[in-house]
């Protein structure tokens, strides 16, 4: 079963068009997007037309080309400017996340004429806190970042998730399960963006969404996987 949500946020802008694609489905042929390396690397659609012309996690269209990032299991975050009708795509990681790939794309949007009330944020399928398992230590490490939110979300035990369609992940290191969507949202909010503007899909990429939807499911189960294309546009 293909997973293609839709955001009723971003679906109340009527000049925008978008989609947070099904595995293995390519992205638009006149897209620009970048060689993703979990960085803070923000560039415009000009500098990755043709794609991955250079290193890049965000992507910011300031016409009608349509930007896009590729992932299996990281955050495809999707941003609308609606005082400049500009777009952006970026590839959220925890890595790319924690070196602040998400307040800078704030801040190029913003000196491109934006205001931070003025971006709405749609986060698409990756994977969560129901089969996301990471380290005490990573967690100490994460909450040591510069820029990390001060009450970030984790759980002791692992969330069930009711809408699961395969079995959760399985525990592997007796370590805590982490909301990386929600630190996202957290970065988003500190970073002006009003709560009320930034939306989650909601689609674990591990147990919900398609299957060859995650790299981690991937690495449990050798079953292999295909990346999912997330892509944004002004009408």
């Amino acid at each position: 079963m293909s997973v293609n949500p839709r955001s009723p946020l971003l679906n109340s802008l009527g000049w925008v068009d978008y989609a947070f694609q099904p595995a293995g489905m390519p992205p638009p042929a006149d897209a620009a997007y970048g060689h993703q390396r979990h960085s803070a690397n923000v560039v415009l659609a000009s500098q990755n037309f043709p794609p991955k012309r250079c290193e890049s996690d965000g992507v910011i269209a300031t016409d009608e080309r349509p930007v896009a990032v590729y992932t299996a299991d990281c955050l495809p975050v999707l941003i609308a400017d609606a005082k400049q009708q500009n777009v952006a795509a970026v590839h959220a990681g925890l890595k790319g996340t924690l070196k602040g790939v998400l307040y800078r794309t704030v801040e190029k949007l913003c000196e491109l004429g934006a205001t931070p009330q003025s971006l709405y944020v749609a986060i698409g399928p990756a994977i969560a806190p129901c089969c996301y398992e990471l380290g005490e230590s990573m967690l100490a490490e994460i909450e040591r970042t510069e820029g990390v939110p001060q009450h970030i979300k984790w759980h002791q035990s692992q969330p069930k998730n009711s809408h699961a369609q395969r079995k959760q992940a399985n525990p592997q290191q007796n370590g805590i399960w982490f909301d990386l969507p929600e630190l996202a949202k957290q970065m988003l909010i500190q970073a002006g963006i009003p709560d009320s503007q930034i939306e989650n899909v909601n689609i674990c990429t591990y147990c919900m969404a398609e299957a060859g939807s995650s790299y981690r499911y991937n690495t449990h189960f050798n079953s292999d996987y295909q990346s999912r294309f997330s892509w944004i546009r002004r009408k």
